[in-house]
């Protein structure tokens, strides 16, 4: 890579640059997605860094030191000779390899506003950059106090729908969730990570998004997928977390579904207050109807777990309205004690 696009995104993301470097950045950004790809990593790594703990490196005060020694003053850094450059650029990426090395997937550890929605209920919010967000129950969202200046990065624990909004500042908008990091290009979109469940899942409405995580079964490198509009990005946790290298049989590790509109609302309804089935087990039913009517669904025979069920549910107050629906159409039936509920039946059990 030309070592003067290097320094070139180096004044970029640290604000130094004019109109005329910012202009030519952005369209060597654009040009091709390993440029897309390079410009994220090093944004990511330099910002990221600015909540590393300060106890494993001061990374601010030595990046403060080289700017104003070779790149803030422009009369400076132009007096440089192509040697001093190339050293500079090799500097300013030893210090974000660093800062990226250390970065964690977790939270960074100060300066955060958290939000945990109980179960029960969703709740929306509007960031400060203006984007809004919906976060389902039990679920929890976390962000810098200056998010949308120096880093818009959401930390999600469960499952929210992100309506991101036009701003002019060139930070990206980022959401790490499980394992995986999405990135934003302009778009609206879900993204499902609820730690207890097997399958990360992330929904695209409007626009595009890349996934960037462990995509492969048994390896430990990173790769990425680009989502268009309509597509939903379905991974097998426990397959691409596996070392064995292989899938279980009948069950794939990842897999990009195309989607018509009409089945938009099976991903993204339950902001409306939709509850959307198609062909779902009883046992991934409960989980959802677990968090959005907080209660306890234990079963009296596990083969009830497997039953399948499609339907649609719309401004249901009360979960005993929807049991008694699924219990019309399948052979099984409840008994509620309180925030208790027992799945049984009374009839023979078939099911695969």
């Amino acid at each position: 890579m030309n070592e003067d696009i290097k320094i070139a995104l180096v004044n970029y993301i640290t604000g130094q640059a004019d109109e005329t470097e910012s202009a030519e950045v952005r369209e060597w950004i654009k040009r091709t997605p390993a440029n897309e790809a390079y410009y994220f990593e090093m944004y990511e790594a330099w910002h990221a860094g600015l909540y590393l703990d300060k106890d494993l490196i001061d990374v601010e005060a030595a990046y403060s030191s080289f700017l104003e020694k070779t790149i803030r003053r422009k009369t400076i850094y132009s007096r440089l000779n192509p040697v001093l450059r190339i050293a500079a650029a090799a500097v300013i990426i030893m210090i974000c390899g660093l800062v990226f090395y250390n970065i964690q997937s977790n939270k960074p550890a100060e300066n955060l506003v958290e939000l945990k929605v109980p179960h029960g209920g969703a709740k929306r919010i509007a960031l400060p950059d203006g984007s809004t967000v919906w976060v389902n129950a039990g679920s929890e969202i976390t962000y810098p106090e200056d998010f949308g200046k120096t880093s818009r990065t959401v930390y999600l624990v469960g499952e929210a729908y992100f309506d991101i909004a036009e701003t002019d500042t060139e930070v990206p908008f980022i959401v790490k969730a499980e394992n995986f990091t999405i990135r934003d290009v302009g778009t609206i979109f879900n993204v499902k990570a609820y730690p207890e469940e097997d399958v990360f899942e992330t929904t695209v409405v409007e626009g595009k998004v890349s996934v960037e995580g462990k995509l492969t079964s048994g390896s430990d490198e990173e790769s990425k997928v680009f989502l268009d509009a309509n597509q939903v990005l379905k991974i097998n946790m426990a397959e691409v977390t596996s070392n064995s290298g292989k899938a279980t049989a009948g069950m794939e590790p990842i897999k990009v579904v195309q989607i018509p509109d009409s089945e938009i609302e099976r991903y993204n309804g339950w902001k409306d207050d939709f509850l959307v089935f198609e062909g779902e087990t009883f046992e991934e039913i409960t989980r959802i109807l677990e968090r959005r009517y907080d209660v306890k669904i234990v079963f009296e025979n596990e083969k009830l777990k497997n039953f399948r069920y499609t339907g649609t549910f719309k401004n249901i107050e009360n979960i005993s309205n929807v049991l008694h629906v699924i219990q019309e159409n399948t052979p099984l039936s409840y008994e509620a004690e309180g925030r208790l509920i027992t799945i049984k039946t009374n009839k023979p059990i078939n099911v695969n």
